[in-house]
C-alpha cells in the first residue's frame, strides 16, 4: 500500500456506492472538518437540513464528531464576527452585474454593425449597446435577493443546535505540543498531513492537529468501530491523490480508463500506515462532501436530492465553467481561457466476427483483482436469456393507441436499447446512461440542438425514460428538466412530446425490462403526473392507465387522477428548560392519511433507526415522506394541522411509535388502492 495506487480497482459507482455504503454504516466513526460547517453558509436551506437529516442521525448513533481544533477554527470567525465571510454575499452580490458591465465596456470598443451583422443579432450599433445596458439594469432586481438569502445568524444556530452536540473535547493543549514538537520534522520530511501549508503565516500545523485529535480519538474507540471516514473538503496532496487510472466496465469487459470527470481520490497511503501503527487496522478513507453525496445520489437519492443540486451548482461555478464572464478575460482580449472539456463516452467498439483482440495485461490482472474472470475481458455475446416481463410491454396494443402502437419493444426493454447506434439523439441517450453528473448534465444542454430533428418514436421515448433516471440519480440538469417539464416538452414538436413524455411516466411504474416496478420510483413524479391530470395529454393518460391496468398494478393514487388526499397532524408541546428551545419542539400524537392512523406502534425489538434517516421532521418533511413512500405527488396532499405551529416548527415523534405511510397499502392495500382510485 506504501507505494500506492496507479490503478484504482474499482468502477466509478462501485467507488461511490461503497463510500456511501461505508458512511451509512454503523460500525463507522465519521469526523467532520471545519470546511464542512463553512461550505453550509453556501447552501439554501432545503439542502443544509438534509446534511443535518443525515448527520443528526449518525451523532444519535454517537459515531459523528466534530474534532475539537475544528469547532475552534470555526469559534474565531464567531468571536471575531466574520461569519458572513463564508457566505456567497461575501463576494459581492452583484458581481455579475459588475461583469457584463466590463463586457459592455469591451463591446463598446469593437463592436460595429458590421460585427453584429455576422451574428443573429438584426438591429444597429446603438440599439444593441442600449439594450445591453438595459438588459443589465433589469438584472437588479434579481441579484438584490442575495443581500437577503443567506443569514449568517440563522444558519449559525442550526449549525450549532445540530452539531453543537457532536463537538469532542479533546486536550487541544496537548495536542498542539505535540504538533509543535513533531510538526517541523514532517514538514521538512514532506509527511502528511499539513506540508502544504509550509508558507502560510499563521496555523500552518492545524491540518496535523486535527490528525492527531482523529488518531487519539479512533484508538480510544477502536472497540466500537471497524471504520473511520474523515469528512473534508480539503483536497490537497498531503491528504488525498489521484490514481492515473479506474476501472470501468464496457462491452468488451472490465478495462482501466482515465481517471477523471470526476477524479476518484483516495488517502495517502502514508496516513493509512500510521493509522495502522496506531490504531491496528488500517481501515481510515477520506473524501469530500461532495463525493459523499454522490455515493448517496445512488444509494438513497430522495434524501439528498437538493443538496446534490446545490453541490453541483456549486462545482460550475468554482470550476469556471461560466468563464464567459469573467472580468479578467475581459482586460485581456488576447487571453486563452483553459477549460477542461467534458469527454463524450468512449464509443463502444464493435466486435469483428471470429476475431479475438489482444488483452491488456493491465485489464487482465486488474479484472483478477477485482474478483472476475478474465475470460470477461473479450468480447463474448452471450446468448440472451429469457426475462419475464409484464403482459403490458408485449400486449397487442389497442388499435387507437397510437402512442403503444409506435414504440417498439426495446423502448419498453431499454435495457436493450442500442443507444451506441449512430445519431445524436443516442449520444445523448448514452450520456444520460453514464450516471455520471459531469457527462450526464451536458447531454441534457445539449437536447435544445436536436429537437427538429428527425428520429423514431422509440428513441425519444427512451430519452425521456433515461432523462427521468439521470434526474432520480440527482444529476441537476435533469432534475431542472423534470422540474419544469411543462415549459420544456414545448421546445419539442408534435407528436415528439408526448413520446418524451410518455416515456418518463412509463420510467417511473416499470423497470429495465418492462416489469412493473415493486414500488414506483417516486423521486420527481410530481410534475409528470400533474400534467398528466390537466387536458394537454389525454393520449399519454390512456397510454400509462392502459399499461398499468395490463401489468395488475394496484396503486393508492393513479396518473391522471386529480383528487386531493389530506394529511392531518396532531401535536403536542414538548416540555423543555431552555427558554430559545421553547416552542420550536413538537411532540406528534397523530398523522392521518384520509382518516388512516400512519403514526403506528413501534415493532417489538426493531431498530428504530433502520428504516428512517431524520431525526425530527418539519411539515415539508411529512408530506415528503407521504408522497415518496405511496407515490402521490406533493400537490394532491392538503395538510392540517392541530393546532396550527409556526412553519419552523420540528416535530419530533414519541419513543414508541414510528411514522409509516406504507401501512395504507398493507393487508387491506389492495382494497384501499381500488377505493382512491375509483
Amino acid at each position: 500500500m506504501l507505494l500506492g495506487l496507479n490503478l484504482l480497482k474499482k468502477t466509478k459507482d462501485e467507488f461511490l456506492t461503497d463510500l456511501a455504503n461505508l458512511a451509512k454504516a454503523k460500525d463507522t466513526l465519521i469526523f467532520i472538518d471545519t470546511n464542512i460547517l463553512s461550505y453550509l453558509f453556501k447552501l439554501h436551506s432545503a439542502a443544509r437540513q438534509e446534511f443535518f437529516d443525515w448527520a443528526v442521525v449518525a451523532i444519535s448513533e454517537q459515531r459523528l464528531y466534530l474534532p475539537a481544533w475544528c469547532a475552534g477554527e470555526y469559534l474565531a470567525r464567531v468571536r471575531e464576527n466574520l461569519l458572513h465571510t463564508y457566505t456567497p454575499k461575501s463576494k459581492g452580490d452583484d458581481q455579475p452585474r459588475k461583469a457584463l458591465e466590463a463586457m459592455l465596456d469591451t463591446a463598446s470598443l469593437f463592436v460595429d454593425d458590421a460585427v453584429l451583422r455576422s451574428t443573429t443579432y438584426s438591429g444597429s450599433r446603438t440599439e444593441y449597446l442600449a439594450g445591453f445596458r438595459e438588459a443589465i439594469d433589469g438584472l437588479k432586481q434579481y441579484t438584490q435577493a442575495f443581500k437577503h438569502q443567506f443569514d449568517p445568524d440563522k444558519i449559525h444556530a442550526e449549525i450549532e443546535e445540530h452539531l453543537g452536540p457532536a463537538v469532542l473535547e479533546s486536550p487541544i493543549a496537548k495536542l498542539c505540543d505535540r504538533a509543535a514538537k513533531e510538526g517541523p520534522s514532517r514538514i521538512e520530511h514532506r509527511l502528511p498531513p499539513g506540508f502544504r501549508d509550509e508558507a502560510k503565516p499563521e496555523n500552518r500545523l492545524g491540518d496535523l492537529i486535527i490528525w492527531l485529535e482523529i488518531l487519539e480519538y479512533s484508538l480510544v474507540r477502536k472497540n466500537d468501530f471497524s471504520h473511520v471516514l474523515f469528512l473534508t473538503n480539503d483536497e490537497k496532496s498531503d491528504w488525498v491523490y489521484v490514481p492515473a487510472k479506474r476501472l470501468d466496465i464496457t462491452r468488451t469487459g472490465l478495462k482501466p480508463i482515465p481517471n477523471n470527470n470526476p477524479n476518484l481520490k483516495i488517502i495517502d497511503p502514508r496516513l493509512v500506515s500510521e493509522f495502522k501503527q496506531t490504531i491496528g487496522h488500517p481501515h481510515v478513507s477520506i473524501c469530500t462532501l461532495s463525493t459523499l453525496v454522490q455515493g448517496l445520489s445512488k444509494t438513497d437519492p430522495t434524501t439528498v436530492a437538493q443538496l446534490a443540486a446545490a453541490i453541483q451548482i456549486e462545482l460550475v461555478a468554482s470550476e469556471g465553467l461560466a468563464a464567459e464572464i469573467n472580468t479578467s478575460v475581459l482586460e485581456q482580449p488576447n487571453a486563452e481561457v483553459e477549460i477542461e472539456p467534458v469527454p463524450a463516452p468512449e464509443p463502444a467498439p464493435v466486435p469483428v466476427p471470429e476475431a479475438v483482440p489482444e488483452v491488456d495485461p493491465l485489464a487482465e490482472q486488474a479484472a483478477g483483482d477485482h474478483g472476475i474472470d478474465a475470460a470477461n475481458i473479450v468480447p463474448n455475446v452471450a446468448p440472451e436469456q429469457p426475462v419475464q416481463v409484464d403482459p403490458a410491454v408485449h400486449a397487442a396494443p389497442d388499435p387507437g393507441d397510437e402512442i403503444a402502437g409506435a414504440i417498439q419493444l426495446e423502448g419498453y426493454r431499454d435495457s436493450t436499447y442500442q443507444a451506441d447506434a449512430p445519431g445524436e439523439l443516442n449520444d445523448i441517450i448514452s450520456s444520460l446512461q453514464s450516471h455520471n453528473w459531469y457527462v450526464q448534465n451536458p447531454a441534457i444542454e445539449k437536447l435544445r440542438t436536436i429537437i427538429h430533428e428527425e428520429f423514431p418514436p422509440t428513441s425519444w421515448f427512451v430519452l425521456g425514460r433515461n432523462i427521468y433516471q439521470a434526474a432520480c440519480g440527482n444529476a441537476q440538469k435533469a432534475m431542472d428538466f423534470i422540474s419544469n417539464l411543462d415549459t420544456r416538452l414545448k421546445w419539442f414538436p408534435h407528436p415528439i412530446s408526448k413520446y418524451v413524455l410518455a416515456g418518463i411516466v412509463f420510467e417511473i411504474y416499470f423497470d429495465s425490462k418492462g416489469a412493473l416496478r415493486d414500488s414506483p420510483k417516486a423521486g420527481y413524479l410530481a410534475k409528470p403526473l400533474s400534467l398528466l391530470a390537466k387536458a394537454d395529454y389525454p393520449d399519454v393518460r390512456a397510454f400509462i392507465r392502459s399499461k398499468l391496468e395490463l401489468a395488475g398494478a394496484h396503486l393508492f393514487f393513479s396518473p391522471g387522477d386529480d383528487q386531493q388526499r389530506t394529511v392531518a397532524v396532531q401535536s403536542e408541546p414538548v416540555e423543555t428548560e431552555d427558554v430559545l428551545d421553547a416552542g420550536k419542539r413538537r411532540q406528534l400524537s397523530s398523522i392521518t392519511l384520509d382518516g388512516r392512523q400512519i403514526l403506528v406502534d413501534a415493532p417489538p425489538d426493531e431498530d428504530r433507526w433502520s428504516t428512517r434517516y431524520r431525526m425530527t421532521y418539519s411539515s415539508t418533511d411529512i408530506l415528503e415522506d407521504i408522497s415518496t413512500s405511496l407515490s402521490i405527488p406533493r400537490w394532491a396532499l392538503t395538510l392540517v394541522l392541530n393546532p396550527e405551529v409556526d412553519a419552523n416548527v420540528r416535530f419530533v415523534l414519541p419513543e414508541d411509535r414510528w411514522f409509516r405511510p406504507g401501512i395504507v397499502l398493507g393487508a387491506d392495500g389492495a382494497d384501499r388502492a381500488a377505493q382512491a382510485n375509483d
